[in-house]
């Protein structure tokens, strides 16, 4: 047989490749819809671990707060306690020339409002999470209402808890200096005069005492940024409920057409 009658027997009997076709979920809307559905049971899941996650956040972050203004707010209280019961008591002392001085336990220019500064910021943060706390005995839903007023409050008063008690601490810190309550407790002047006041002021003590005062601030802060995270989870669970929201409306919507 020749090579050309193979050729014309050949192409007599060929047909053309058909192209090939692959199946997706596109192509058949009761898969697609089967897959958004598993998708959206999905997002709830997550959606339902970042609900119990946050829940135990704020509860952990109101707690904590609350502790943190207890441990900031009595030692600051003591403070200025001992200084206005005992800023009118004389006694006399030898001068280091050897002449004697009839004088108060304090500085005679003590400046006192890095103390009132610190002890205002303590008393208002104690009283807002004393009612975030307070709030749980009537639900979480009270509770919540009760940290927005908190909220609110240390954003529109201090732009926020973080940069307040930033700013405090910071300047508690840097106002320690010889004039002011808490430097001159820690100082060797005061110790020089310890044994004349032995009575009335520990001075050793309250510089401790204040010295944890300002340690529980710092951790305020630290409080603080764990409440800013804790409203970051907030806002990304919102912004997962309106996907859902969306993406469950538009099954509802398709599923009349299905049939």
């Amino acid at each position: 047989m020749s090579s050309s009658g193979l050729s014309g027997h050949s192409s007599g009997h060929s047909s053309p490749l058909k192209p090939l076709h692959l199946v997706t979920n596109m192509d058949n809307p009761h898969i697609q819809q089967m897959d958004d559905v598993e998708q959206i049971k999905v997002a709830q899941h997550e959606d339902k671990v970042l609900k119990a996650r946050i829940r135990r956040l704020r509860l952990v972050t109101r707690i904590l707060a609350f502790l943190i203004s207890i441990a900031v707010f009595v030692p600051i209280t003591l403070t200025l306690h001992k200084f206005l019961t005992t800023q009118n008591v004389y006694h006399e002392v030898t001068a280091p020339d050897g002449t004697a001085v009839n004088r108060t336990a304090w500085h005679k220019d003590s400046k006192v409002w890095p103390t009132w500064m610190y002890f205002l910021v303590a008393t208002i943060s104690l009283l807002l999470n004393l009612v975030i706390i307070f709030s749980y005995k009537f639900g979480v839903k009270y509770a919540n209402k009760a940290t927005v007023v908190a909220t609110t409050f240390s954003w529109i008063v201090m732009i926020g808890n973080l940069v307040v008690w930033s700013v405090a601490a910071s300047l508690y810190r840097k106002e320690k200096k010889e004039t002011d309550l808490w430097g001159w407790t820690c100082s060797p002047a005061a110790r020089l005069i310890q044994k004349e006041f032995k009575k009335e002021v520990d001075f050793d003590q309250f510089c401790n005492v204040q010295s944890a005062s300002w340690y529980a601030g710092l951790a305020q802060v630290g409080a603080a940024i764990l409440t800013i995270i804790t409203y970051v989870l907030v806002i990304r669970r919102k912004k997962t409920k309106k996907v859902m929201k969306r993406e469950t409306q538009r099954l509802t919507s398709y599923e009349p057409y299905r049939h």
